[in-house]
């Protein structure tokens, strides 16, 4: 089975439908977010230090192009 679904979207850069969406697949990622204290280094971080996920840009899932590889990611329509 596959570990992504077709989404209703269609590529901004070529075009191309359906294109594709996952669950982000970085292990620290919490809903698009990472936990600096958590999974960086204590001592550098405080408790509550995050940063935004650069694989899923901050949304907490992956959406990219099958055809042209695009990664749309935090990219909007319109």
């Amino acid at each position: 089975m596959d570990d992504y679904q077709d989404s209703e979207e269609e590529c901004t850069s070529c075009g191309h439908y359906p294109t594709r969406w996952r669950h982000c697949a970085n292990y620290c990622c919490e809903d698009g977010w990472i936990d600096m204290y958590e999974y960086d280094d204590p001592l550098w971080h405080d408790p509550g230090d995050v940063e935004r996920c650069e694989e899923c840009q901050g949304t907490g899932i992956e959406k990219w192009c099958p055809k042209c590889g695009t990664n749309l990611s935090g990219v909007k329509d319109g």
